[in-house]
């Protein structure tokens, strides 16, 4: 994981968005912008910035002979409204579960073919037994990431607030020194909860109530990040970020270990899985499967945990050996979820709770 942190901080620089600024960018196209057309030597994927190894996409090509077009995902929002207009065209893509409910009711989803991805037995048998809400079954969708945590991550040596609520992101102290994801159900969700509400809530005075307690948060922010708040942390630009990164700082280094801390929050924790699923508009479905097949080989798998540190989707004795030999001892793999499980909660938004909430996203990032 040596080379990790570069390869982020190289990504970063297109994925972090500045305050007021929406971007998103991608290897072959950008997620705001238009696909390539694809054909039966090429696929159109598009995934979250900060997840998955290019190594592993350059593997396929060599293997099978399909180029790969990488676009990234700056909001999943984003990507649901350009599917539902057709203004772009993806083949394979990383959803989050919290989506797919609304993916699959909208019949932008393919059925997968189990037939066609084998290596589907690779992954622990507890995350096959129920898939996210709306595809219950697995029937559209595959586990392509370990359940994570959204919460806040803190410097321990520096940050001048003790963090027990998302409310304590508001304090003057912190000023330019917060990072939020750039998640609309992550961030409201976690606002929505903090107010006693429920994450999925479609009561517009409550989503404002949690728009107002993001404002203030968005007074101390320094960066709003597309994936990964890590270079903004490990770098001492902030104290202080809402993301899903524990994991991943913990396999930068053992230093980070006892450096940085995660905050079991009032009003909980979101828990969080991510999804491989094919659009109905692909004309490569049997490519796509094939890509998905060919990434849950275990030799190919790790080569993206080894970037990006994650707790593992797949079973131990198959994947261990292509990882560092402490990968399972640190304490995003040996306590978070202990501590984190029963103080955390899933969310599946529905289509008014996005139009309302994108609405007030609109102010919280143009403000």
């Amino acid at each position: 994981m040596k080379n990790r942190l570069k390869k982020i901080c190289a990504a970063s620089l297109a994925a972090i968005m500045a305050i007021g600024l929406m971007s998103g960018c991608g290897s072959q196209t950008s997620a705001s912008g238009k696909a390539k057309a694809s054909s039966g030597k090429s696929l159109n994927v598009i995934v979250w910035e900060g997840t998955w190894s290019e190594d592993m996409f350059k593997d396929f090509t060599k293997e099978t002979g399909i180029d790969v077009n990488i676009s990234y995902i700056s909001n999943t929002d984003e990507l649901l409204t350009k599917l539902i207009n057709g203004s772009a065209t993806y083949d394979v893509m990383d959803l989050e579960g919290a989506y797919v409910k609304t993916f699959v009711k909208n019949g932008l989803l393919e059925k997968i073919d189990d037939d066609k991805v084998p290596n589907q037995s690779n992954i622990i048998d507890e995350y096959m037994k129920e898939g996210p809400i709306g595809d219950e079954k697995l029937t559209y969708t595959v586990p392509d990431m370990a359940p994570n945590y959204t919460t806040v991550v803190y410097n321990k040596k520096t940050c001048p607030v003790k963090i027990k609520s998302l409310k304590d992101l508001t304090n003057p102290k912190l000023n330019g020194r917060v990072a939020l994801v750039d998640s609309t159900i992550s961030l409201y969700g976690a606002a929505l909860q903090c107010l006693g509400y429920k994450a999925d809530s479609t009561n517009e005075k409550e989503i404002k109530e949690a728009n107002d307690l993001l404002m203030k948060i968005k007074e101390n922010t320094k960066a709003f990040v597309g994936e990964t708040a890590v270079p903004q942390l490990e770098d001492g630009e902030v104290d202080a970020a809402l993301c899903w990164d524990y994991p991943t700082l913990c396999g930068d280094s053992e230093k980070n270990w006892d450096k940085f801390g995660y905050v079991s929050l009032d009003g909980g924790v979101e828990r969080w899985a991510q999804y491989w699923a094919v659009s109905k508009s692909s004309k490569n479905k049997e490519n796509a499967e094939k890509l998905i097949n060919f990434i849950l080989k275990p030799e190919e798998y790790s080569k993206s945990l080894n970037e990006y540190a994650v707790p593992p989707l797949e079973k131990q004795d198959k994947i261990a050996s292509y990882l560092p030999k402490n990968y399972y001892d640190s304490p995003a793999m040996t306590q978070m979820t202990k501590d984190l499980f029963d103080n955390s909660w899933e969310a599946t938004v529905s289509e008014k709770q996005i139009d309302i909430m994108d609405d007030y996203y609109t102010q919280l990032k143009g403000e």
